[in-house]
């Protein structure tokens, strides 16, 4: 159950003491491996400056799309295009889902190039990878309806990747996956229900590097933990204004690898140097029902 505000540092004080004589094998880390890191290098432009979202933040229900649309391969969103999905289904021919398995870019649904938006977009159950970031990219008001094994991977070098709004359910692994060699993922207003990992920093990718994660306003229920990122890289991981519920962890801490082995759990819990949040200071609050702070757009999509 989610550690509600007012007595979270006392308990992350305990968790922390604990954390050297924890076998790893008792915290049910759900992901045994990433896969190869991507090669393709972020843009590195500026996320900044864009126009104000159009559609509200966050939203609880999922949307029902009356319309499915069924790729042949994997749509790649070229750099400076904007596919605007019209709140749209997309699928793959004969999607599967096998959760043990690491997807490659062939598998997914959507593929980002450097510079490219994806926007208003449903993804369908039973698909073996859902959307890679190659590079600098937005992803706004994006659903995943059922994940596979994982729903956003960043790749590339340095990959800056910015979430608005939206939201996924069912990930028996992980939502947000960062395999950037030194990257930034930008999580705000996000629904998330039924997880294993929010965000996970890749911990035994070929290449590494320091990732940096920030979320904020997002609502997430029924998961195993917010984040796991590796400290031995520098890794940092903040949350703040996010209501919380039925979430065992919020940051788990393990030393990660360039060699593909299991990266080995070394703690959880807050420290101020690499999972840099508080409770109370950052408003994380247990989650009721209803959406404390909303975002409302003057004008529609």
């Amino acid at each position: 159950m989610f550690i509600s505000s007012n007595i979270l540092a006392t308990c992350l004080v305990v968790s922390a003491s604990l954390a050297l004589a924890r076998p790893p094998s008792l915290h049910d880390r759900q992901s045994q491996g990433d896969g190869s890191q991507g090669d393709a290098d972020g843009s590195q432009s500026d996320l900044g400056g864009r126009p104000p979202a159009k559609f509200a933040y966050p939203v609880i229900d999922f949307p029902n799309p009356t319309e499915t649309v069924v790729f042949e391969s994997a749509y790649y969103v070229q750099p400076g295009e904007i596919f605007d999905g019209k709140m749209k289904r997309y699928e793959r021919v004969e999607g599967s889902c096998n959760e043990q398995a690491e997807g490659t870019d062939a598998d997914t649904v959507f593929n980002l190039l450097p510079g490219s938006t994806l926007r208003n977009v449903v993804i369908g159950k039973h698909q073996s990878e859902g959307v890679h970031a190659l590079g600098d990219a937005w992803v706004e008001n994006v659903w995943w309806e059922d994940v596979c094994e994982d729903a956003l991977t960043s790749k590339g070098l340095n990959t800056q990747l910015r979430v608005i709004g939206g939201g996924a359910r069912n990930a028996t692994d992980k939502i947000f996956q960062d395999n950037s060699l030194g990257g930034k993922f930008n999580i705000t207003g996000f629904y998330a229900d039924t997880f294993g990992t929010f965000y996970q920093s890749c911990g035994n990718c070929l290449n590494q590097a320091k990732r940096n994660a920030t979320v904020q306003n997002v609502i997430a229920v029924n998961g195993n933990r917010m984040a796991i990122i590796s400290p031995n890289y520098g890794d940092e991981f903040r949350i703040k204004d996010s209501q919380i519920s039925n979430v065992k962890y919020i940051c788990d801490k393990e030393i990660g690898n360039n060699v593909q082995t299991v990266p080995y759990w070394i703690g959880t819990g807050t420290d101020e140097k690499y999972c840099l949040y508080n409770g109370t200071r950052d408003h994380l609050v247990e989650f009721n029902g209803t959406a404390n702070t909303v975002y409302w757009p003057k004008n529609a999509v």
